[in-house]
């Protein structure tokens, strides 16, 4: 049994000294590269602030952003597990064990079919938020009153919740077409796997920059401030630079 451990964990380590790595504790790179993604995603999302119309105040939007922002890690974190999961227990006689690639898939399945999911999703709860009166799900991105981060609070835990059903399903058909994600990932990867750093930046940031930015802007659509049925906007506040809140009927 200790042979059998000892030689696992040698073909482990020479696995991922051959192959991209999503993440490696003993690369710093790899974390310089997940410190710039982060940044590169809020800074798309400030500018996005900038030119809206009219603008949320600043609590609104940081509450916004910390919402999408802790779903963004949390799925990003996931990405990368179900790349290393995936990578090792392929359907099928072909193999890929380039975990660079395999989170590059992933992400593209995550940007498309993943965000129509969280949207669809998204739209049931408050579909059913109003019909059963939960009054914290019924207006996504509106946080008034003595109990706003509650409100944020819930709408973050199903948030989450949403983005682990949808990963749930997407990790499934990832691994149940495993053998042909495997086959078409050799093909468009196998040219960079000379250098696993140049891999890795290209899948991390290059990649997914334009996708991510598409990402953020959409879900930050529908996770933000809408005008609900029964609700008008405030008058703007001019030194806010056009901060708007929402009254409701009913508070005081």
């Amino acid at each position: 049994p200790l042979h059998v451990v000892m030689s696992f964990r040698l073909l482990s380590n020479s696995t991922s000294d051959e192959y991209c790595s999503v993440f490696d504790t003993d690369d710093s790179f790899t974390s310089y590269v997940q410190f710039f993604l982060a940044v590169m995603a809020l800074a798309s999302l400030w500018f996005k602030r900038q030119r809206e119309t009219p603008r949320r105040s600043l609590l609104t939007w940081s509450l916004d952003v910390t919402k999408m922002g802790g779903g963004a890690v949390y799925a990003h974190i996931a990405n990368m597990l179900v790349a290393k999961l995936v990578s090792t227990n392929v359907r099928g006689s072909n193999a890929l064990q380039d975990e660079c690639a395999w989170y590059a898939i992933n992400f593209l399945i995550d940007t498309s079919a993943g965000l129509l999911f969280s949207i669809l999703f998204l739209g049931l709860v408050e579909k059913y938020s109003r019909k059963y009166n939960w009054v914290t799900l019924k207006d996504n991105g509106v946080y008034v009153g003595p109990n706003k981060f509650k409100t944020w609070r819930n709408q973050c835990l199903v948030w989450i919740g949403i983005l682990t059903a949808v990963k749930i399903i997407l990790t499934f058909f990832l691994w149940f077409f495993s053998g042909f994600f495997a086959v078409v990932g050799d093909v468009l990867f196998k040219p960079m796997q000379g250098s696993k750093k140049f891999e890795l930046v290209f899948v991390m940031v290059f990649f997914p920059g334009v996708l991510n930015v598409m990402y953020f802007w959409i879900a930050d659509s529908y996770l933000k401030q809408s005008h609900p049925e029964g609700s008008e906007p405030m008058a703007l506040d001019d030194e806010s630079g056009g901060d708007y809140h929402l009254s409701h009927e009913g508070e005081g």
